[in-house]
């Protein structure tokens, strides 16, 4: 099955739990660093193979407020033509290729080294319109 992004929000909501949730949990209790350290090695990811986009959980744990990810978006690849939004806010760092970030009715072109913030209530979606893999 494959989803788009806008689809997955609709998902969680309907069962009433965040959509990082759906995350893969491949971390070691054991290890004693869970709630403070992500080894990359054992970082939870979840592919949107249909979108060419993967996001990797840098977080330690899904239990504070904030979230950090590290999103890879293929050439070509977007988060879907349909815009979604969601409680929260969004900020994210372009460490390398372009990537267009459409926020409400606003369009932006950003390049390796620009950064962005918005409220994720206002609806949003991404593209990579480059040749090279977007982070």
């Amino acid at each position: 099955s494959t989803l788009t992004i806008a689809a997955l929000m609709s998902i969680s909501r309907a069962l009433g739990v965040p959509m990082n949730w759906f995350f893969q949990d491949t971390g070691d209790p054991a290890s004693g660093e869970r709630d403070t350290i992500v080894r990359k090695s054992a970082r939870r990811s979840m592919q949107f193979t249909n979108l060419g986009i993967r996001e990797e959980l840098l977080s330690p744990n899904l239990r504070e407020p904030l979230e950090l990810l590290l999103s890879v978006i293929e050439p070509g690849a977007s988060s879907g033509e349909e815009p979604y939004s969601h409680n929260g806010h969004e900020a994210g760092l372009v460490l390398q290729g372009t990537l267009e970030l459409w926020v409400g009715e606003r369009c932006f072109r950003l390049e390796e080294g620009d950064s962005f913030a918005f409220k994720s209530t206002e609806p949003h979606r991404c593209r990579n319109p480059g040749d090279v893999q977007t982070k």
